[in-house]
């Protein structure tokens, strides 16, 4: 863990006051510091299916396909396995980088239990695991996927980590910006059956879709693993709702009203509000996008 230099004792928030006079040069290196997207979490990413059948009205990667390859929403929604990333090989990653695992996957896409995206799904992580590899799954857990894959990897305990999307306690939100997804009361469900089958389980709460994490934080941290900061286990990773990556077309009834709602706790005093009292908190890592916005304010951070 990398903190800014004039702050290398260990801050306890209720003691301290978290706001600072970073000179423009300690900004500027701290900003350079932030590893984005994914960086943060594995030195690499695999994928093995075009599109995403989830839905996610926030995604990047839809975002990305629409305007560089032409995707449509229902194309985007249409997905093809990847024929080439499931029949190629995956060795031992050689990437250098201090993040805790060799690889994310998937990146771009769910693990759906429909054929053929399973069982291409299933390839690749073989694959990439018995090439002794560190392997992150990062998804909107579906129950029945996530026993299917305890139980096939099961002699993997030690090399996969798990890492839950889950932005919200609300199933009713959940269902506006992921329509396709599993409601919350399915995703602490997969939760709890990773982790008590042993499995290293953590949360991605990127975007956070409450106005505050509380609520969220008090549901899922009896069914985490036990924490390992250094290892990244048992954490709960916040990022921001980035809502410039959502279709001017799609910002209509339910999503203008909840967007227009949630305006006012995407400002920095309201985010500072929850980041202060969570700063001493060891199971929260914070995303780039709260690290950035916290710099800019003269907000002491701790990089990873």
């Amino acid at each position: 863990m990398i903190e800014s230099t004039k702050y290398k004792s260990i801050i306890n928030v209720q003691d301290i006051e978290l706001r600072t006079n970073y000179t423009a040069l300690e900004k500027e290196k701290l900003l350079k510091k932030l590893k984005m997207g994914t960086k943060e979490w594995a030195g690499r990413n695999v994928n093995c299916v075009k599109g995403c059948g989830i839905g996610c009205i926030y995604c990047y990667a839809k975002a990305m396909a629409k305007h560089y390859r032409g995707y449509t929403d229902d194309s985007w929604r249409a997905m093809q396995t990847n024929d080439h990333a499931v029949k190629k090989g995956y060795g031992k990653s050689k990437r250098k980088s201090s993040a805790p695992w060799d690889i994310m996957f998937p990146t771009t896409h769910n693990i759906f239990i429909e054929e053929p995206y399973f069982s291409a799904c299933i390839k690749v992580l073989k694959k990439c695991l018995n090439a002794k590899n560190t392997v992150l799954i990062t998804i909107k857990p579906n129950l029945a996927v996530v026993k299917k894959l305890c139980t096939i990897f099961k002699k993997f305990k030690n090399t996969i980590g798990f890492r839950f999307t889950i932005g919200s306690v609300n199933s009713d939100i959940l269902r506006v910006f992921e329509p396709f997804g599993s409601s919350f009361e399915e995703r602490i469900e997969s939760l709890k059956y990773a982790t008590n089958n042993g499995f290293s389980t953590t949360v991605s709460a990127e975007p956070l879709l409450d106005r505050k994490p509380y609520d969220l934080i008090k549901n899922l941290v009896p069914y985490l693993s036990a924490l390992d900061y250094e290892r990244d286990v048992g954490t709960i990773w916040i990022g921001l709702l980035k809502k410039q990556y959502i279709p001017q077309a799609l910002r209509t009834g339910q999503i203008k009203k909840y967007l227009d709602n949630i305006k006012s706790a995407l400002k920095f005093d309201h985010i500072f509000s929850y980041y202060r009292e969570l700063y001493s908190n060891k199971r929260i890592k914070w995303k780039e996008s709260v690290l950035k916005l916290m710099i800019k304010n003269d907000i002491k951070v701790k990089l990873i």
